[in-house]
């Protein structure tokens, strides 16, 4: 039998919580062995043991590979590491041992989650999160401070088990009633955006069958963590399908779609609850249209892709051939079950020799603007034969492609 850890007391200091909480986290993500996680971290055992025993400070590397390896957000555990070292290293920061014995408004101490025990309930933003349950009152470091200078609304949906934070603008800063509705600006956006249209839904998951706690009014300017792939939501400007919900600092996320402004190209999809996988990989055919001269189909299939993009590179203009561009053909969400498109032909009718080819690209999209590195690429003539050959692309001709398979059609 695997021998038990030492208990620990959460209220014993920013040290002790910080220990508490890395614990939980294992906990929640099934309790693995710390010979597991090492596997994963790259960490010995011991040292991931240690990270957690909460007698001395972990460094940054080891708490982000423990994190990691439980299939936790790394994003948020830097930050909190950040605060715990400001804590500990400003004796302004920190409270007496008295006041972080008890949980707020009652008499009791914090229990750590013990082995064996069902998880807690995931918060609206699954484990990437802060725990849907009490924290310890010693936890007032710049959390709090942030917390009390924004004003703090719990909006708990009982049914569900799920405790969303929702950070309210402080009056004092209100410019209008509409301004005091708005959720205030994190310290510690990693992208912005503006609601629009009659307001944006929260809702619990990346779902419209997910519960909706509550709505951000129209023409709010609101700051995201990040971002995770859920249901497609058709965008209401552009009238193009959207897989990606932006997650709130707080909990909750909002469908992108929604929402004027995206998150940067280079920021990788994070979890949520009822996330979808990210794609995988996909393919593409051409062939002729028997029915319509002068028209290609393109076909492509894909594992956990539910937008696609294509994008042709071929002359800008007859009158100088040399020079070629990708140029998006559209960007659909429709696959039934594969996404097939038809492509009239005209402008590449404008290739020097009926017989030269040109490159014809499928690529997966997580909305508009939204480019993934999952691509296929094929060399084609213009009476939809296409070369046996593999057809490479060098990393600068990748990305074009990419970008111009993932446009806004009306970018173009």
């Amino acid at each position: 039998m695997a021998r038990q850890e030492r208990p620990i007391d959460p209220g014993a200091g920013p040290l002790q919580r910080f220990a508490w909480e890395l614990r939980k986290a294992r906990v929640e993500a099934g309790n693995p062995t710390y010979r597991a996680l090492a596997r994963t971290a790259g960490y010995s055992a011991s040292t991931l043991s240690e990270a957690a025993a909460g007698i001395r400070q972990p460094s940054l590397d080891v708490v982000l590979a423990y994190v990691g390896a439980c299939g936790g957000d790394t994003a948020d555990w830097r930050e909190r590491w950040l605060e715990l070292d400001a804590e500990l290293h400003d004796p302004g920061l920190q409270t007496t041992a008295h006041s972080t014995q008890h949980d707020v408004g009652s008499d009791r101490t914090l229990p750590l989650p013990q082995t064996g025990s069902t998880a807690p309930m995931e918060s609206a933003a699954s484990a990437t999160e802060d725990p849907p349950h009490p924290v310890p009152a010693g936890r007032r470091g710049r959390r709090a401070v942030r917390a009390a200078m924004l004003g703090v609304l719990l909006i708990v949906l009982g049914t569900a088990g799920v405790v969303i934070v929702r950070y309210l603008a402080p009056a004092s800063r209100a410019t209008s009633a509409a301004d005091a509705d708005c959720p205030a600006m994190p310290p510690l956006a990693a992208f912005t955006g503006r609601t629009y249209g009659s307001g944006v839904h929260v809702r619990t998951g990346a779902s419209r069958d997910d519960p909706i706690v509550f709505t951000i009014p129209p023409n709010c300017k609101v700051g995201f963590t990040g971002y995770c792939i859920g249901e497609p939501i058709y965008d209401a400007t552009a009238q193009t399908p959207d897989v990606r919900w932006l997650r709130l600092p707080g909990g909750g996320v909002v469908a992108s779609a929604l929402v004027h402004g995206n998150p940067p190209t280079n920021l990788a999809p994070g979890r949520c609850r009822d996330a979808l996988p990210q794609p995988e990989s996909i393919a593409l055919q051409v062939t002729a249209d028997p029915r319509m001269p002068d028209t290609l189909l393109l076909r492509a299939t894909g594992r956990f892709v539910h937008i696609t993009g294509f994008t042709a590179f071929y002359p800008i203009n007859p009158a100088s051939p040399g020079r070629r561009r990708w140029q998006q053909i559209t960007l659909t969400g429709e696959a039934a079950p594969d996404f097939l498109v038809r492509w009239r032909l005209g402008p590449v009718r404008n290739q020097p020799t009926p017989t030269e080819q040109f490159l014809v690209a499928a690529v997966a999209c997580l909305g508009g603007e939204g480019p993934t590195d999952v691509l296929d690429v094929l060399a084609v003539h213009a009476d939809g034969t296409s070369s046996t050959l593999p057809t490479r692309l060098h990393a600068g001709q990748r990305a074009t492609a990419e970008r111009s398979a993932c446009l806004y059609p009306t970018a173009n």
